[in-house]
């Protein structure tokens, strides 16, 4: 198994692109980290990530081609580095993923899944946890003791660190639907993981994660 640190310059990466507000001069300047430094360790944690998974959950697979986000989007620069694992036959746009994101201040990893990318996906997590919500909350609860939380929708130029979805405990999968959001995540800020393999401690949280996945796609059974 390989190691994935990441450089000091893949570090600094999104954090410089955003000084300089990602202008096209600059990510033309540097975007050999992203091919150099940042895709293959990102390739090499999603790979490794989906082999551990795919144990226990044998639907699982990896796609480079389509799960790996490109560094140009839309014609700017992207302002994270977001890979996915996802069912055969399925993509980051079109399924409930484990998730890794680079951002210029943290790397965030966890269970996501948006009602305007997948909207049928996002349909069947909804009412899983809405016909039983006192099972997610279960769920839900044991994770928050291990600094994993259910939390709402950001923009791309907010912190990284988990900002945690507010909600009346009878209603929680209507918070959900609000939010337009399922993203059941934690972070760990850039500078903890600088010289630092960071695949154990994703794949410490993506375990704990699979009770969740489970429960909210129905594989419980």
């Amino acid at each position: 198994m390989t190691e994935i640190i990441f450089s000091k310059d893949a570090l600094l990466f999104y954090e410089e692109l955003r000084s300089e507000h990602y202008s096209r001069e600059k990510y033309n300047s540097s975007n050999s980290i992203f091919h150099d430094e940042i895709k293959p360790k990102m390739l090499d944690l999603l790979t490794q990530l989906a082999d551990m998974l795919a144990l226990e959950i044998s639907e699982l697979t990896f796609d480079a081609s389509d799960d790996l986000g490109s560094p140009w989007v839309h014609g700017h620069a992207a302002k994270y580095a977001w890979g996915a694992i996802t069912r055969l036959g399925k993509t980051k746009h079109s399924d409930l993923q484990f998730y890794v994101a680079l951002r210029f201040d943290y790397i965030r990893f966890g269970l996501y899944v948006s009602e305007k990318h997948a909207t049928g996906v996002f349909g069947e997590v909804y009412r899983a946890i809405y016909a039983d919500e006192t099972r997610f909350l279960s769920l839900l609860n044991a994770l928050e003791e291990d600094g994993i939380f259910l939390t709402r929708n950001i923009s791309n130029d907010e912190t990284g660190s988990p900002q945690k979805l507010k909600f009346n405990p009878k209603y929680v999968a209507s918070a959900i639907g609000q939010d337009t959001t399922f993203n059941v995540m934690t972070a760990i800020p850039l500078e903890e993981i600088s010289g630092t393999d960071v695949f154990p401690q994703i794949a410490d949280v993506f375990r704990r994660l699979i009770p969740m996945y489970r429960f909210v796609l129905g594989l419980e059974n």
